[in-house]
């Protein structure tokens, strides 16, 4: 449990470090580039890097969340609860 808590601290930090605009544009857009290249689609422009990266982080928020749900759902459905 400590773990999510954490891993929610970290995202929701990690957006608001990209929304509030302290990390600089190239920067964020290094980051994204090696991600968007590592799965191969093609780079945002300049202008859209910053909502292309909160997008990304709110993915991943809710991708990890729905795992965790399904997780806990599957587990008390085999117990029998």
């Amino acid at each position: 449990m400590f773990g999510i808590i954490i891993f929610h601290i970290v995202m929701f930090g990690l957006g608001l470090i990209v929304a509030s605009r302290i990390v600089s544009p190239e920067q964020v857009s290094n980051a994204l580039g090696y991600l968007h290249k590592s799965i191969g689609i093609t780079t945002p422009a300049s202008e859209q890097v910053r909502m292309i990266a909160l997008i990304w982080i709110g993915s991943i928020i809710v991708m990890v969340d729905g795992c965790l749900f399904l997780l806990v759902f599957l587990a008390r459905t085999s117990i029998g609860r």
